[in-house]
């Protein structure tokens, strides 16, 4: 449902948090945010993936 992979794999200046399909983030917008670049592990980034990771399995 959700995977993190690592920007030093590809020599990316960021790492990301990634969806499959499986993950109930769909909304009524028609947009539906699948990667999630991830600069630092703040904890206000830590709280979102957090968010978004309870949000996928409701």
């Amino acid at each position: 449902m959700c995977f993190f992979r690592s920007g030093h794999l590809d020599k990316e200046p960021y790492s990301t948090f990634s969806f499959t399909t499986e993950a109930d983030l769909a909304d009524d917008s028609g947009l539906w945010p699948t990667p999630f670049a991830v600069t630092e592990l703040s904890n206000e980034a830590a709280t979102t993936i957090t968010n978004l990771v309870r949000k996928a399995v409701s």
